[in-house]
């Protein structure tokens, strides 16, 4: 970059800004200065002096000196910085747009994937491979009776059924460590920390019992909502079909039908407003209560919309793209209805083919959503609280991190 008519974007005013190199002094003209003529800084050995540097604009370089880089500002302060791509880890330091929050989730994949994709796996299969082999014993425990056979069993199927289920408890089970996992990886990766699968564990490995209380109270919270949502209308369908009430089992649908409409928006307002408890739990070291407030506190105001559409369309992608990779599974596991085999037997491969998926699901698809939801309040902190200022004083090297490292 020139240091001639440079001018920074997006200033308040609308007009470029001033140059914050302007007005300071630029390199002598003549020959360059000779060794040690900078303070602190010793010539190389083997080497006479300085070979020029093409940072000075019309500078010849001078023939035998080799080694020294032009000199510099020391220190920029960063209110100057706020609008330069200034990057010293996987996202620039400023309000995130699109393209900076899934880049940033993908070069922190890539730079860490013992940290994330390695430790995704490992701790899909800690979970699912007890919790799959769970499922199969149960699902072992259904009627050997054919397809055929179970139209006329009023029993066929539930335990089965119930048995092809424990596996997805594995998935949600490891998906709260993984949460944790990613959100450390993801605050040091923004300051240009890359980290082991190892420190990734010591950093959280003492908030493990909030993650999990945290993770049982937001799904007694969706619960709650729902029972409160549909409590009235299911109250009212079961007392119309127990007296036989015309009337009342007509009104019992149509208000099961609007309690229906009613809770998809609510359950989406409550995604949203707390989709910050981890990362806060994690990278500023809350407690559970705490986290819940730090989270409705940054998903307030005009910045709800932008977080609810980031995070509906992620989904969105990343939910297609899992079904993708785990299609192959899912057909064999439905095609098993059709080979003829006792119903024991079909859901005991069914149980093990979800589990499976899990895995490879969990291995590939959560290091991205947990990854995003990070650097979504990161952003947030920095459009709200000006965040942005520390981590850049942070990489300067003039301020502590906002979240310590984890020690060894």
């Amino acid at each position: 970059m020139s240091d001639q008519g440079w001018s920074a974007p997006g200033s308040a005013s609308g007009r470029p800004e001033q140059d914050p190199y302007a007005g300071r002094p630029g390199p002598p003209p003549g020959p360059p200065p000779a060794p040690g003529a900078y303070p602190g800084q010793a010539p190389p050995p083997g080497n006479a002096g300085y070979a020029g540097n093409a940072a000075y604009p019309g500078q010849a370089p001078a023939p035998g000196y080799a080694g020294f880089p032009p000199q510099r500002p020391a220190y920029v302060p960063p209110q100057q910085l706020r609008h330069l791509d200034f990057r010293p880890g996987i996202i620039p330091l400023r309000p995130l747009t699109m393209n900076d929050l899934f880049g940033g989730v993908f070069r922190a994949v890539r730079g860490n994937v013992g940290a994330t994709v390695g430790l995704a796996a490992l701790t899909s299969l800690v979970f699912l491979v007890p919790f799959t082999a769970l499922g199969a014993w149960v699902s072992s425990n259904e009627e050997s009776i054919s397809l055929e056979e179970s139209v006329n069993s009023d029993t066929a199927g539930l335990v089965g059924s119930l048995g092809s289920l424990v596996p997805s408890v594995g998935s949600w089970l490891s998906t709260i460590l993984l949460a944790g996992f990613l959100a450390y990886v993801i605050g040091q990766a923004v300051l240009g920390r890359k980290v082991s699968a190892g420190e990734t564990w010591r950093g959280t490995i003492r908030r493990i019992w909030a993650l999990v209380g945290a993770t049982l109270l937001t799904s007694l919270v969706f619960i709650g909502t729902m029972a409160v949502i549909l409590g009235v209308p299911f109250a009212l369908l079961i007392g119309g079909g127990t007296s036989g009430s015309d009337g009342t089992l007509a009104a019992g649908l149509i208000l099961m039908l609007l309690a229906l409409v009613l809770a998809l928006p609510a359950l989406a307002f409550l995604w949203t407003r707390l989709a910050f408890v981890t990362p806060s739990l994690i990278l500023e070291d809350l407690g559970v209560g705490r986290a819940f407030a730090r989270s409705w506190q940054l998903t307030s105001g005009s910045g709800f919309w932008r977080l609810f559409g980031i995070r509906l369309l992620a989904s969105f992608a990343i939910g297609i793209v899992g079904s993708l990779i785990t299609a192959p599974l899912a057909i064999i596991g439905a095609a098993l209805a059709f080979t003829g085999i006792p119903m024991d037997q079909m859901y005991v491969w069914q149980a093990v083919v979800t589990g499976v998926s899990g895995v490879i699901a969990g291995a590939i698809t959560t290091p991205v959503t947990a990854g995003l939801d990070s650097l979504l309040y990161v952003d947030h902190r920095i459009r709200r609280e000006g965040l942005d200022v520390q981590l850049v004083q942070t990489a300067q090297g003039t301020a502590a991190p906002p979240w310590p490292r984890a020690t060894a």
